[in-house]
């Protein structure tokens, strides 16, 4: 399927009187046990085709050790949701009686369809047809009543954008078109909660599941990577975990200015597909070709051992594990690279992906201040330890270890300032911190003015003023894009910044480079002939190979990102991951080459250069 490179609008629809949407399709599927799961009864529109495709997609692998379940899952151009249960039975059907009843609904309302609104009253026909599974009379008036209509047949595009090509707005200047993004971004309804069932209700608890792990998967997700989660039945909280990535990692509307018009870009989204399996495996690898922005879960384990069709890793935990005395994590892994032209070698190693020292920090400060909030404690649950800290965590195994130079810098400074510095975060980085998940109106502004004592004392802890009306689902898909919104003006910024330097000096340059070329010409114009070929060298360059031309590859110069730059991002300049990230982000969104430059530490009056490890 050809990507979607169009913004897209937050698919979060607020508690409302209104009604389900029309479904495309409503079937239900029982276990037999000679032919496996099978399609026992179906009503759907004239073009759509089930068989041999949702009986799978709607029963994931283990399912038979679960007594419920809700899975999510895409099937052509829908989206599919299915209430599976499992109830005890008499002999003739081997003591357990397991179905599925499902639905399919457009896609035209947003990555879910909106589909979760069917969610209760599908779970009340399963419970009804496990104990009666003849009676198909509920299953006819829920067709009667909810099948789509053909005025629902086309919808209203998802933005006004739809109608557009996405070119740069020209006639706003580089200087406004970041500012409106930085507006925009502090945007937030404050005032709303989500209905049931909807799957974002799940966002505390995706934060409290991979701790500072969330960072690396959210930074994945925007390098719009192959994202798959391996797990156990049920999946319910997996297709969850996808829709929460997919929605974090998404990009406001308002970056669209900021990105080339001249480079087919990206989805602004990541495409969830939910729940797959190993029927799966064909689709997944014309996916990688045509469109390979993409997040799925999947309970067969096989889907790990092909690393050729994706591209990060993550293993969720055992179900059990909620309940043990120490805290378990996801795991997370990235595929081997395959060589230009040939495809991964499934024998290579993965490389684990870890949290950095900064996101470490970041998780504590973000869960702390979410605590402001009036469903205080939420994130944690009550069976749950809070406490883990900046410290604990910076020693973890999911935390890359602390860089032999970090120490170095950070014991100096501790020492150098009779220890008021070098341990915790510093002022900016919480103050960055405090921007994020800042809630007041009056802070817009605030943004991009860092010089202002009062508006940094205003923003030294992250004080809700409203957070008694205020979720913490809304607070935590604030916090991320603003976070998004933070890392591309900054590149933005470097990518135009870098642009105009280069346009101001190539002038200067190229009337300097005929002097030189003329006076080197001058001066070796009375030289004996053997030195010929050395002066013919010195016109031309330091080198006989230098080409005259720069090759079209060096057309665009490389785009240098200093290790502030990395810093004011909210990322970790002593990482390589997070460089690493910065350089394929330019390269993904913007088409364009980058470079991390080292630091400079002054000391004593005197600057040091060092490469950051």
């Amino acid at each position: 399927m050809p990507s979607d490179s169009r913004p897209a609008r937050m698919d979060l629809a607020f508690d409302s009187p209104g009604a389900p949407p029309g479904i495309a399709a409503l079937f239900l599927i029982r276990f037999d046990i000679r032919a496996g799961y099978t399609i026992a009864w179906k009503k759907t529109a004239s073009e759509i085709v089930l068989d041999n495709a949702v009986e799978f997609k709607s029963l994931p692998s283990g399912a038979h050790n679960v007594k419920e379940d809700l899975v999510y899952f895409v099937h052509d151009r829908y989206i599919g949701l299915s209430a599976f249960i499992n109830q005890p039975a008499g002999e003739a059907q081997r003591n357990a009686i397991m179905l599925s009843v499902g639905i399919l609904a457009p896609l035209s309302h947003g990555r879910l369809g909106r589909s979760w609104k069917h969610a209760a009253g599908l779970k009340e026909l399963a419970i009804q047809l496990a104990t009666d599974p003849d009676d198909t009379q509920p299953l006819a008036s829920y067709w009667d009543k909810h099948q789509l209509r053909d005025s629902e047949g086309s919808s209203p595009p998802e933005s006004p954008l739809e109608y557009m090509s996405h070119p740069k707005p020209i006639s706003v200047p580089p200087a406004k078109r970041r500012q409106r993004a930085l507006s925009d971004a502090t945007a937030l309804i404050s005032s709303r909660t989500l209905p049931s069932y909807h799957p974002a209700l799940t966002l505390p608890d995706f934060l409290d599941t991979f701790g500072p792990l969330i960072f690396p998967l959210y930074r994945a997700a925007l390098l719009r990577k192959r994202i798959v989660f391996l797990g156990d039945a049920p999946v319910e909280s997996s297709c969850n975990f996808i829709y929460n990535i997919s929605l974090l990692s998404s990009l406001p509307q308002n970056l669209l200015s900021l990105l080339p018009s001249t480079k087919d870009i990206p989805s602004f989204r990541p495409r969830p597909l939910f729940n797959i399996g190993i029927h799966d495996m064909a689709q997944l690898s014309t996916l990688s070709s045509t469109d390979p922005c993409w997040i799925a879960c999947s309970s067969d384990r096989v889907l790990g051992l092909r690393p050729e069709l994706y591209d990060v890793l993550v293993t969720l935990p055992p179900n059990y594990s909620r309940q043990a005395p120490e805290r378990i994590y996801p795991k997370m892994s990235l595929s081997p690279p395959a060589a230009a032209g040939q495809q991964k070698d499934p024998k290579a190693k993965s490389t684990p992906i870890k949290a950095t020292q900064r996101d470490s920090r970041r998780f504590i400060t973000l869960r702390d201040g979410l605590g402001e909030f009036s469903r205080l404690g939420e994130i944690s649950g009550p069976d749950r330890d809070n406490s883990d800290n900046a410290s604990t965590f910076s020693s973890s195994s999911l935390v890359e270890p602390i860089s032999w130079p970090l120490l170095a810098y950070t014991s100096f400074i501790w020492w150098a300032s009779a220890g008021e510095k070098g341990a915790g975060p510093s002022d900016e980085e919480a103050e960055q911190d405090a921007e994020l998940l800042q809630l007041s109106s009056d802070d817009t502004e605030a943004v991009d003015d860092h010089s202002n004592p009062n508006s940094l004392r205003r923003r030294e802890s992250m004080v809700i003023p409203d957070a008694n009306n205020t979720s913490q689902e809304i607070a935590i898909i604030t916090y991320f894009r603003r976070l998004t919104t933070r890392i591309f003006t900054i590149l933005f910024d470097i990518i135009t910044r870098q642009a105009e330097e280069d346009l101001d000096e190539s002038p200067d340059l190229s009337n300097q480079s005929e002097t030189s070329s003329l006076r080197r010409y001058r001066d070796n114009e009375g030289e004996e002939q053997e030195d010929d070929e050395q002066n013919s060298s010195t016109l031309v360059g330091e080198h006989d190979d230098q080409p005259l031309l720069r090759t079209p590859e060096e057309e665009e110069d490389v785009i240098t990102i200093t290790s502030s730059d990395i810093t004011n991002m909210g990322l970790d300049a002593w990482s390589h991951a997070d460089k690493v990230f910065v350089v394929e982000l330019v390269n993904v969104w913007w088409g364009r080459k980058a470079q991390v430059e080292g630091s400079h530490i002054q000391c004593c009056g005197q600057y040091d250069r060092f490469k950051k490890n």
